[in-house]
């Protein structure tokens, strides 16, 4: 066994020193003699065959020359401009609640009507949170009034419990106050000026109606005449009310889908205007995102995003140690990575950790490694070499915080690194 372990390490020294002597091989019919030799000498520089932090004592558990299959990888690579942040998006619908104003004061007005748009009423916010002009408002019950004029409302989140609210004593104010998801579902279907199975054109009139029936609850819709559910002429809807009450119908049935919906990242949720006095309303606002919290490295890493900053593509291979073994495992393989793209890769540890550090080889030579153990607070902004850190996580802080370089250390002597700077600060400080 002795003898296998001593073979084996033999083996890995004999494929680290053929890196010193490896001609970098890419596609050069483009560039100069002297461009290649200049770029065969950067490289050169920048391959560290041995920078005194790599630890050897592992094995391979495959060679670095051996292609393996792309869906046996575990991770993905992107080619983008990085932008800062995550790509994900999570809706933060309790931070939506929270920032709502408690009330808020419109002013009425005709909606932008045709058969492709338009709204039952359409209104302006001119102050708070909610301030804008041109919101698309639907009446959300059947009781008082709503002309052209000025307003005052409670808001309400449509996903609070709104079962309380009472039109006056004993008598609720949405009959049907826990169907306000299907409502949510409605309003997020781009519905107007769709076409009907039964034949002619979804207008708003067909979308309020559909909305009275699921709120206020069947018997209770329209009983009068529903004039202003049409354009022009606006008493046209009561010409063929049999017709577009079917229609209406089909809406919701259709809704039945937006049981339990809760609307994402790029979709939109309805805001509550309640009212005792006048006409309560429902009008709709995008999704917000969830801001992410970082913080510091804590623990170990568990997701990183490189950037590979290079002037030329290079074949990548990413190592960590596979847990306590002796034995490396690839966690990003033997792929042709061009320059500023990124790689995103992920621990394979059982905790989904890298453990201590990862391991980098470009063209099958090592190159450095990144400590992952969080004793480096590395985050976005953090460079090793020609891999510079655009986003990670960590296994108790979460989103990695940007890196802070540190102050470089001040050595009083000629030869110093920074001795130009340390001079200032010496006769400055």
């Amino acid at each position: 066994m002795k003898n296998l372990t001593k073979i084996l390490l033999l083996a890995m020294l004999v494929a680290f020193a053929s890196c010193q002597n490896e001609t970098v091989t890419e596609d050069t019919s483009a560039l100069s003699e002297e461009e290649v030799v200049l770029d065969e000498l950067a490289l050169e520089n920048e391959i560290l065959v041995s920078d005194g932090e790599e630890d050897e004592t592992f094995v391979l558990n495959n060679d670095l020359t051996t292609e393996m299959p792309a869906q046996d990888l575990s991770f993905s690579l992107v080619s983008k401009s990085y932008s800062g942040g995550s790509s994900s998006c999570e809706p933060d619908i309790e931070g939506f609640e929270l920032n709502l104003p408690e009330t808020v004061t419109i002013t009425t007005k005709d909606p932008e009507c045709s058969s492709t748009g338009g709204a039952f009423i359409g209104l302006d916010i001119a102050d708070g949170s909610l301030a804008g002009a041109d919101y698309d408002a639907y009446c959300v019950d059947l009781e008082g009034f709503i002309g052209l004029s000025t307003y005052t409302y409670d808001v309400y989140s449509s996903y609070e419990d709104l079962s309380g609210l009472e039109q006056s004593a004993g008598v609720p104010l949405f009959e049907n106050a826990s169907d306000f998801d299907r409502i949510n579902w409605l309003l997020n279907q781009d519905i107007i000026g769709t076409e009907s199975p039964l034949g002619g054109t979804y207008t708003f009139g067909h979308v309020q109606w559909a909305i009275w029936q699921i709120i206020e609850g069947e018997g209770n819709n329209c009983t009068n005449d529903c004039d202003y559910l049409s354009c022009d002429p606006i008493d046209q809807w009561d010409n063929d009310k049999t017709y577009n009450e079917s229609l209406g119908l089909e809406l919701v049935a259709a809704a039945e889908a937006g049981e339990g919906f809760v609307p994402q990242c790029g979709q939109k949720i309805a805001i509550v205007l309640a009212s005792k006095t006048s006409q309560s309303l429902v009008i709709t606002v995008d999704v917000p995102e969830k801001e992410e919290v970082c913080s510091d490295c804590d623990g170990e890493v568990t997701e990183l995003e490189l950037e590979f900053d290079w002037g030329c593509a290079k074949k990548i291979d990413i190592v960590q140690r596979d847990e306590n073994t002796c034995y490396g495992k690839r966690i990003y393989c033997n792929r042709s990575v061009q320059p500023g793209e990124t790689i995103s890769i992920s621990g394979a540890n059982h905790d989904g950790t890298f453990g201590s550090k990862i391991y980098i080889y470009i063209n099958n030579c090592y190159y450095t490694t990144i400590d992952t153990d969080c004793d480096v607070n590395i985050g976005p902004g953090y460079e090793k070499g020609v891999f510079n850190v655009i986003s990670g996580a960590s296994s108790n802080g979460g989103e990695l915080c940007e890196y802070v370089k540190p102050e470089p250390k001040c050595y009083r002597h000629w030869g110093c690194k920074y001795y130009s700077k340390c001079r200032y600060y010496s006769h400055h400080h």
